[in-house]
């Protein structure tokens, strides 16, 4: 029986993501919510600050309820991501680390479902953050290179938890011989969604 992956619906995915434009600065939270002016907050802070994503209730001057609930899997890896136009990476799953994507420039197609099926873009900002088990990937849909952030959260020990869709190899295959999927092979990349999937993920 193969792995079970998760496709939350768009409905679902949005409370998962946080629009720039809509987001509300921990000052004017504090503002209504504590009658406290931002001038008086701005002696204290940056001028504006916005708390995007962190864990309920996590307390904290700076931690209001955030528009995207999570940032509690433990350490995190923070990358930037560069695409020309059309580039992304190929559909894979993450079993155990949670992936956070923020677009930094140009606008992404963020793709996902086993077979690539639900999408939405993001501009320069936009965060969106991943659960585990959700087969994702991305594509700079912009004329020009474009970068994202990346921030891929769990335990140590959990980071090698990548499962990819068969059809990258495919495409490896195509475009350089099949001796260069052997290769990647042999180092560790394996491309079946399965692939490093938990006990739990087979139930």
């Amino acid at each position: 029986m193969p792995a079970k992956t998760k496709c939350p619906t768009q409905e679902e995915m949005k409370t998962r993501i946080a629009r720039f434009k809509d987001l509300k600065s921990t000052k004017a939270q504090h503002g209504a919510n504590k009658g406290i002016p931002p001038q008086v907050l701005e002696l204290i802070t940056a001028r504006t600050t916005y708390n995007i994503m962190s864990p309920l209730n996590l307390g904290g001057q700076l931690s209001p309820t955030p528009p995207v609930v999570g940032g509690d899997a433990g350490v995190f890896r923070l990358g930037i991501v560069t695409c020309p136009p059309g580039n992304g990476a190929g559909l894979h799953v993450h079993w155990k680390t949670h992936e956070t994507f923020m677009a930094l420039t140009g606008r992404w197609e963020m793709i996902w479902g086993d077979k690539g099926q639900e999408k939405t873009v993001i501009e320069p900002f936009d965060v969106m953050a991943v659960p585990p088990g959700v087969t994702r990937t991305f594509k700079n849909i912009s004329d020009a290179d474009a970068h994202m952030m990346v921030i891929i959260q769990g335990k140590p020990g959990e980071f090698d938890d990548v499962g990819r869709v068969p059809e990258t190899a495919d495409k490896v295959a195509q475009k350089f011989g099949p001796e260069m999927v052997e290769k990647l092979k042999a180092h560790g990349w394996q491309f079946t969604l399965d692939a490093n999937a938990p006990p739990e993920a087979f139930k």
